[in-house]
């Protein structure tokens, strides 16, 4: 074991408090002192003392030097992220590391596809009865989730929202 890992893991086992299964609350605090420490190590270590399983782009490379005493696990996070001019994409308990300018391309992209899933996509009709409220008072609601083709009406007889828009897609 080389000497950075070793005083990573002493230092995660100084921050641990004494119990059997620590919370993983975003607020749970650490404290943490490494010199020039590979990057990829304390994003592992940061991420397993926040409970995440982590994925580290490939052009995330580089040492870091810390000296955080008691502060949240996540604010500690935010800033070794930010002092390498990376971000983060988190889904779920999964914890994504990259280069801020490839995850913002990577966002443009999935705007430009949800974009043009909009305008392409066909058109689809759904007949939503509501009960315990009147469907008039709902209406504003529902149009203000519409995409630019969608629409939404009434049937104040049968009391029955009338949506018509695009099939809501999810992106990566």
């Amino acid at each position: 074991m080389s000497l950075v890992r070793a005083a990573l893991a002493a230092v995660v086992l100084l921050s641990t408090p004494a119990l059997a299964d620590p919370p993983r609350a975003e607020s749970q605090r650490i404290t943490l002192d490494v010199v020039r420490a590979d990057l990829h190590d304390v994003l592992r270590m940061l991420a397993d003392k926040g409970g995440l399983n982590l994925v580290v782009s490939d052009e995330v490379q580089g040492k870091v030097t810390l000296k955080l005493r008691d502060v949240p696990w996540r604010e500690a996070l935010d800033t070794v992220l930010a002092s390498n001019g990376l971000g983060q994409e988190r889904r779920g308990n999964v914890l994504r590391v990259a280069p801020l300018k490839q995850l913002t391309e990577e966002a443009q992209s999935r705007a430009k596809l949800k974009q043009a899933h909009e305008e392409l996509a066909p058109l689809h009709t759904w007949l939503i009865p509501v009960n315990y409220a009147q469907a008039a008072d709902l209406l504003p609601k529902v149009q203000a989730q519409l995409s630019p083709r969608g629409r939404a009406s009434v049937d104040a007889r049968t009391n029955t929202l009338i949506i018509t828009d695009v099939e809501p897609v999810t992106l990566p």
